[in-house]
């Protein structure tokens, strides 16, 4: 099974021509083992769905909560979320793609034209390429998109960032050329070119798009710009033009309450708040905050007061050290370690029974123990101090599982951090604030990911995943890459800790683009590949899944493993269309796994129910070619393992047709086009429907559903 070099697409179909009763295992022999091993399936299925769950929980913005919108090509490829935030760059595939014209207009919705949009237009008229340098977060990308599309009043072509610039100057279209009559972006964050820049080329390709084609290169504020100052144009993201930001959106949101907005916008704390945020994503985030905060009905007031700023004053006090006595005299430490440590595993492990809160924040003030910051002691006295004292400086309170109020002793008390977004503040306050805590911190966050159950482990690594948006550098190259690399006994649970916490890194707008290139070389990095598959595997895979179906196949061909787990939380999470159309295109692979892989994740993406049922697709054209393609292949396959688990699937779906009213039509339409032709495998391929679908409405699999689809392929057969 681990030879790539076995079964290829031209081997005899020898399977189609035994007895159809020695095939799937559909037959009477085979019914019992194939109940016990469906449901082992379903358990390891309800566990995956089950810490699904978990990891949503604690993303910012639940991906499927809102829905995507396709950005570049592919179904969900490099998606933007549909609130449309300014600035937030739109992740294009890693390959030239026209960006279409819907998605330019919902930009333009909410756009504020910043100085630099004038001054870029003009640039781009006179002298067809400029260097577009700002912060990143700042509008750059939207600036340079609607920039380059208004100039030329024409389509705009997002290029390879990962190529080098020099292509451009090929007129070859094949090789990357510039487009006629076409803008083009590209950014060069994080790329070697972006730091080499020399005029000369920029000439050269100034030649190349004066009139024609306008080329607009994104650079981060950093990047040197020494000899190119005939091309480049500033950037810059003032208070006033956040604060227009903020306005646009949040009138756009609240357009049915606009004297609520009007308050909101007049708040003294307002403009305070807006001085800690220079990214446009966050500047629409807090639109959306606010925006809520006045249809769930609370006052002005009480809005502005759980804004980011006031959260973070609030944290800083309850990690900071008392103020010195009257007399000038210090001030006696009236905050513990012990108190410390329990607010920390308390926001860390927030909504979880106070018992096991209380038992990991000992461990942490152990760890702690001896670290002067933040407000340790050398002694620590246990008895001195109760459960009672530790609540009073740690702004917790207790519910149970429904989440009502309940007192420290009830049996399932458990801990939740009494205001929303307060526990970030605290981790982001201790990161900075007090940086000899990082250490032991990570420390305890390793040991709950390799000892605790699934909601610790996830809670943990989300955590992780939180300090990397405060601190990328330290983060990635402490934690994630041991934890991505480990060989040890909690391999597999570090592993997957650390895609959980990459995971919610990339939850971050900012940090999405660094995620993405890390997993892109994790990829081809053999000791890495494992989890760069396990980081595809969630929500990351919904953000950028033509490239993340890429790297997994390039995984699966090195290192001769499936990777069937990460295409099924692809799939999943939300990126079904494209997930189809590349199972089908893996269902004819020479490498045999891939071949498999496609095979088995048709048989397991169909216990799907609800909205992600794969049957849902046999009325949607676009889909539905991709499912009847791999449906078929798998069919006609020349390995037996293949083709069985193609039969079993058949199986369960006229079984499902037997329960869901309308299915029976649709599938027995889609059965009749599986044939591809009049050859012999068609021919055979259709004799074994006519043994199969009376043998299953005789066992009583879709009754009624096997003998209309019988009746209905027999129809459609006898005329062709």
């Amino acid at each position: 099974m681990d030879d790539d070099t076995t079964g290829s697409v031209d081997e005899p179909v020898n399977e189609l021509a035994e007895d159809p009763s020695l095939g799937p295992s559909a037959g009477f022999e085979d019914q019992e083992n194939r109940q016990g091993h469906e449901q082992a399936e379903e358990e390891l299925a309800e566990q995956a769905d089950h810490i699904r769950r978990l990891r949503r929980q604690g993303l910012r913005v639940p991906l499927l909560s809102g829905g995507v919108t396709g950005f570049g090509s592919g179904d969900a490829a490099g998606t933007m979320h549909k609130t449309y935030y300014y600035g937030a760059a739109p992740q294009a595939d890693p390959a030239d793609g026209r960006i279409s014209d819907a998605d330019l207009d919902r930009l333009r919705e909410l756009y504020v034209e910043p100085g630099s949009h004038g001054e870029l237009s003009r640039h781009l008229i006179r002298h067809g390429v400029a260097v577009l340098r700002g912060a990143p977060g700042s509008g750059r990308l939207t600036t340079a998109l609607l920039a380059a599309q208004e100039v030329m009043d024409a389509e705009v072509v997002y290029l390879d960032p990962e190529a080098d610039l020099k292509r451009l100057l090929n007129k070859d279209l094949r090789h990357g050329g510039l487009q006629s009559g076409r803008g083009h972006v590209v950014e060069g964050d994080g790329r070697p070119w972006a730091s080499a820049l020399r005029g000369q080329l920029l000439n050269l390709l100034r030649g190349e798009t004066y009139g024609r084609s306008p080329l607009v290169i994104i650079v981060d504020d950093q990047v040197p710009v020494d000899g190119l100052d005939d091309h480049v144009v500033e950037h810059r993201n003032t208070e006033e033009l956040r604060f227009e930001v903020l306005s646009r959106h949040l009138t756009a949101l609240l357009d049915d309450r606009p004297e609520s907005c009007r308050k909101l916008l007049e708040h003294e704390a307002l403009r305070e708040e807006l001085r800690g945020r220079t990214s446009m994503a966050e500047i629409a985030g807090l639109a959306r905050q606010l925006a809520q905060g006045e249809r769930d009905g609370h006052d002005t007031d009480r809005i502005v007061q759980g804004l980011k700023a006031r959260l973070r004053a609030r944290a800083d006090r309850l990690l900071r050290p008392p103020a010195p006595s009257g007399d000038g005299t210090a001030g006696t430490l009236q905050v513990s370690l012990w108190s410390r440590a329990f607010l920390l595993a308390c926001v860390v492990l927030d909504g979880t029974p106070l018992s096991r809160v209380s038992r990991e924040s000992h461990r942490l003030a152990e760890l702690l123990h001896g670290v002067r910051s933040p407000s340790s002691v050398p002694e620590m006295p246990l008895f001195q101090e109760s459960l009672k004292d530790w609540l009073d400086d740690s702004d917790v309170g207790f519910t149970d599982r429904e989440g009502n109020p309940v007192e420290a002793r009830h049996p399932e008390c458990r801990v939740r951090v009494s205001q929303r977004g307060l526990g970030e503040a605290v981790l982001e306050v201790l990161w900075h604030d007090h940086s000899g805590a990082r250490r032991p911190l990570l420390e305890w966050l390793d040991s709950l990911v390799t000892r605790g159950e699934e909601d610790i482990r996830v809670a943990a690594a989300q955590t992780v995943g939180l300090l990397a948006t405060f601190d990328w550098t330290y983060v990635q190259e402490e934690p994630l890459v041991r934890w991505a690399t480990d060989k040890g006994e909690h391999a597999a649970r570090r592993r997957f800790a650390a895609a959980w916490a990459l995971e919610r890194a990339a939850d971050d707008a900012l940090l999405a683009p660094r995620v993405q290139r890390l997993l892109r070389n994790w990829s081809r990095r053999r000791d890495y590949q494992a989890c760069a598959e396990a980081a595809y595997g969630t929500a990351i895979g919904v953000l950028f899944p033509a490239e993340a179906l890429d790297n997994l196949e390039r995984i699966a061909q090195s290192q001769r493993k499936s990777v069937r787990a990460a295409v099924h939380e692809i799939y999943a999470a939300g990126s079904r269309t494209q997930t189809l159309e590349r199972l089908a295109d893996w269902s004819l692979s020479p490498h045999y796994l891939l071949r498999e892989d496609a095979a088995m994740c048709l048989q397991q993406l169909s216990r799907f129910r609800g909205d992600l049922a794969i049957t849902g697709f046999l009325k949607e054209p676009v889909p539905r070619s991709h499912l009847l393609r791999l449906t078929r292949n798998v069919l006609l396959s020349g390995d037996h393992a293949i083709w069985r688990r193609g039969w079993d699937t058949l199986r369960l779906w006229v079984e499902r047709a037997g329960d869901e009213p309308g299915l029976d039509g649709a599938l027995a339409a889609f059965v009749a086009e599986l044939p591809p032709g009049d050859d012999a495998r068609s021919d055979e391929l259709r004799s074994r429907f006519l043994f199969y679908l009376p043998l299953w409405a005789h066992q009583g699999i879709g009754a009624d559903a096997a003998a209309q689809i019988e009746t209905h392929v027999r129809e459609r057969w006898s005329t062709t």
